[in-house]
């Protein structure tokens, strides 16, 4: 395992901290403001409840799923003046369910990865990493999965038969934030790989919904890469709808008309387009044709920032996007799954200790409503990299508490107002930085910290997919896959951000071995006690 020399900050001085409102966490502080209108028109509430509700529930899935073991959180605009609406958040911070005056307009799901691909959330990928079984006739064939560099928001599929969880496995949720005066919620998961891999998925995401009123969710994302492999690729979103619900296809013309557009081919190939050459949105609807017919809109602008970045090299570090930006659609009628995928495509360099931002629309209403409201919204939809730097980032004070086995862990809340932080993390992912994982071992129960998620998971020994006269197979030769499924971590929290040292300006920085603070040099599992001397800190602001 990989130990990094990191810069934790260190507190010399009293200060005075005010307490951290229950339900938010400073670490999802991170989102761009928004400039969007709002459609706050008539009285609303936006209510945010944990306590699941079968017996309320208008969404049919299909036989033998069991809702309560992807749920996490209602999100909900009740008004009686307007049309109501209610998303569902699942355990690894993806949308599952939307229901409003048409029903539920998820997919019913499959039994094998259910809540997994049917549902809005972010996926991220270097596609230059991804390796396919050839065909006899030299078409790219099936994915390797013991090679899979996908990272999902929402987790790990059961179908795949090598070392697959035999349950889902939804990402780990490590922080959530609700705001009431934003009328906001937010989620930060640590995606999965969804088929178990050589590849290490070290990504973060990070979601914030936001409800603008008159139908209208703002969705921002974020993607921070703090390690593996870079992100080539992000959906954000991908997700789509039920087809029996929502048949029929628009997207807007250049000047933000609605057009009929079907996913629909014979070939099932799915249609792309780049969204420069749209209007700005796309909507799925019950009838094309009529405007007073129910329709969800997706808000995805028309890639703004495209026509400077193409005139970069296309090695120039600030070039941060590939190719145009893709929406695409795809119909899934030819078979069981009663889907229609509706994807956003940000092909990008989101390279290792980098994060990137995406923001997006989606509007509940009729066609003509939707078309009214997203001419309103599409130049507000924006996507960029998130550049956060040591000098102006804000900084979380870390205390300690003791639990039940004895121990002193670290923690971001304050138990009394005399307690001192005992030392300083980033609030947000400086570019280079590390999250600080405090996960506990589940057979033992003690607890540790580290910059790497995978530190108590299982790891086995893989086939090599290559024979011995292919030149892949060095690659490949004695490399294990992680077991994140297993059952041996509890991942608990992210302690902020800590810097390698090697990344950080020395110029700055005073150095104490981390392993004079107590308690966390406790938390190093055996046989690291000495490397503790290599991780660093700052002693004065």
């Amino acid at each position: 395992m990989r130990i990094f020399q990191l810069c934790l900050l260190v507190l010399t001085t009293n200060l005075a901290l005010a307490e951290t409102p229950v339900g938010t966490s400073p670490l999802l502080d991170l989102f761009p403001a928004s400039s969007a209108p709002s459609f706050l028109d008539k009285p609303s509430e936006f209510v945010v409840s944990q306590q699941f509700r079968l017996w309320t529930s208008r969404s049919k899935w299909a036989e033998g799923l069991d809702e309560k073991k992807v749920f996490h959180v209602y999100l909900t605009h009740r008004s009686v003046a307007e049309r109501s609406w209610e998303i569902r958040i699942g355990k690894g911070g993806q949308m599952y369910s939307l229901v409003s005056s048409f029903g539920e307009a998820m997919p019913p799901q499959s039994l094998e990865n259910p809540w997994m691909d049917e549902v809005w959330h972010m996926v991220a990928v270097n596609d230059d990493l991804l390796e396919y079984l050839p065909t006899k006739d030299g078409r790219r064939g099936e994915l390797i999965h013991e090679t899979n560099s996908f990272i999902h928001q929402a987790g790990m599929y059961t179908s795949q038969k090598q070392n697959a969880p035999s349950a889902p496995f939804y990402s780990p949720m490590l922080a959530q934030s609700y705001r009431a005066d934003q009328r906001s919620y937010a989620v930060m998961s640590w995606g999965q790989i969804p088929t178990p891999s050589v590849r290490r998925g070290l990504v973060l995401f990070y979601t914030q919904f936001r409800d603008l009123g008159g139908g209208v969710l703002e969705a921002s994302y974020v993607c921070f890469d703090f390690g593996g492999y870079a992100v080539t690729s992000l959906d954000s979103p991908w997700g789509g709808v039920r087809t029996s619900v929502f048949p029929e296809l628009v997207l807007a013309d250049a000047g933000g008309q609605p057009q009929f557009h079907s996913a629909y081919y014979e070939q099932g190939d799915g249609y792309a387009v780049d969204t420069k050459d749209t209007g700005g949105w796309a909507a799925a609807t019950q009838n094309a044709a009529d405007p007073h017919g129910y329709a969800l809109g997706l808000v995805f602008g028309r890639d703004q920032h495209w026509r400077s970045q193409s005139v970069l090299e296309k090695a120039a570090p600030d070039r941060f996007q590939r190719t145009p930006t893709v929406y695409a659609s795809g119909d899934s009628r030819h078979g069981p799954r009663d889907y229609t995928v509706m994807e956003v495509s940000n092909r990008i360099n989101c390279r290792i200790g980098e994060t990137f931002f995406r923001r997006v629309y989606f509007i509940i209403g009729t066609l003509a409503e939707v078309t009214e409201k997203a001419k309103a919204l599409e130049a507000h939809a924006d996507y960029h990299p998130l550049v956060f730097d040591e000098d102006d980032t804000p900084l979380l004070p870390i205390y300690s508490r003791k639990v039940a086995n004895g121990q002193l862990v670290p923690t971001l809340e304050m138990t009394s107002k005399s307690d001192v932080p005992m030392c300083f993390t980033y609030a947000r992912p400086v570019e280079g930085s590390k999250p600080l994982f405090l996960m506990q071992e589940t057979a033992t129960g003690k607890y540790a910290i580290s910059t790497d998620p995978y530190l108590f998971c299982a790891r086995i020994a893989v086939k090599n997919p290559y024979p011995e006269d292919d030149p892949r197979h060095a690659t490949f030769e004695n490399r294990p896959q992680y077991l994140t499924y297993d059952g041996k971590t509890k991942w608990i929290d992210i302690m902020g951000y800590v810097m390698p040292r090697e990344k950080a300006d020395e110029k700055k920085l005073q150095y104490v071995g981390l392993d004079r603070i107590a308690p966390l040099a406790e938390l190093f599992q055996p046989g690291e006690s000495d490397k503790a001397k290599a991780f660093v800190v700052r002693t004065s602001n």
